[in-house]
């Protein structure tokens, strides 16, 4: 073998030697990472903490409750709270306690058609909250769509008796009525409502007069309620709402009007004036009659 070839081979055989054997990584100056203790017992196969049932360690406490079937509450168009949704008894109020009486058609002061009657509470021990009316109305066979004047009251207090007024066209006489009620929450008395001593300090019985379609005039006739508020809460009031109503010598309802009073907020043992234009629309008033509904704040 010549001297070049034997030089190739050796080279060779170095680099081979080099590529077998692996040359050892830098050792870290950094002190190890301890691996953390296993409490686990020997043979177990999961790290999941053991079930309380089978090793008689008492449960941890929790506040959950977990209820096995489920009983799910729920009321379309009610909003409860949680107190209610977790009282066992909780109940609606019952809208059979709910009557329409001394239903009547009055001619309004230029001779349209007006639905006029009386929604009263008669339970005796509970508050309907937030009572809300889908009527249907039927002149014999006929359908007759009417609308309602106002909106009925948060809240309607037993023996409560507030006016509810519809108006429409094409219609003579009113032969049947049927009212739908939304599912409504109850409260006991007292209530939720502010107290309030809502006086009457003056009737005034006037003649109003109008012109219709620049050409057409005519006359009516109305009361103006004039009284006084006085905040019988221990807080203070605001937004007053009242529902006057006229009544003839035979106890029916001749007129009526709804108002938001515009009163300043009123502090416990406060009182301000008040002053409502009611319009009659049939026989002469004897008297008057208010509901109220106030916010506290």
């Amino acid at each position: 073998m010549t001297a070049s070839r034997y030089a190739a081979a050796l080279l060779a055989g170095l680099i081979a030697l080099l590529i077998a054997v692996p040359v050892p990584a830098a050792e870290s100056t950094a002190a190890p990472t301890p691996t953390p203790a296993r409490t686990e017992p020997a043979g177990s196969p999961t790290t999941e903490p053991a079930n309380a049932k089978t090793t008689g360690a008492p449960a941890a406490a929790t506040r959950i409750i977990r209820v096995k079937p489920a009983k799910v509450r729920m009321i379309e168009g009610v909003t409860l709270t949680t107190q209610e949704l977790l009282d066992e008894n909780f109940a609606l109020f019952d809208a059979q306690a709910l009557e329409i009486v001394e239903p009547r058609r009055l001619a309004n002061e230029i001779g349209r058609s007006l639905w006029i009657a009386e929604l009263v509470n008669r339970s005796e021990q509970y508050i309907a909250i937030d009572p809300k009316l889908d009527m249907a109305f039927f002149e014999k066979a006929r359908g007759v769509k009417l609308h309602p004047s106002w909106a009925l009251p948060e809240t309607l207090y037993p023996g409560e008796r507030v006016p509810v007024m519809y108006g429409g066209e094409g219609f003579d006489k009113i032969t049947e009525f049927k009212p739908a009620w939304q599912a409504m929450r109850r409260a006991a008395l007292p209530g939720p409502r502010p107290a309030l001593t809502i006086s009457i300090d003056k009737t005034d019985a006037r003649i109003g007069r109008g012109t219709l379609n620049f050409t057409y005039r005519y006359q009516y006739k109305y009361v103006v309620v004039s009284g006084r508020v006085t905040n019988d809460a221990d807080h203070d009031v605001s937004k007053i709402n009242v529902w006057v109503s006229l009544y003839d010598a035979k106890d029916r309802v001749t007129g009526a009007e709804f108002d938001e009073l515009r009163l300043p907020v009123l502090k416990p043992g406060d009182s301000a004036p008040f002053e409502v234009a009611v319009k009659q629309y049939g026989a002469n008033f004897e008297r008057v009659g208010i509901v109220y509904d106030a916010e506290g704040k």
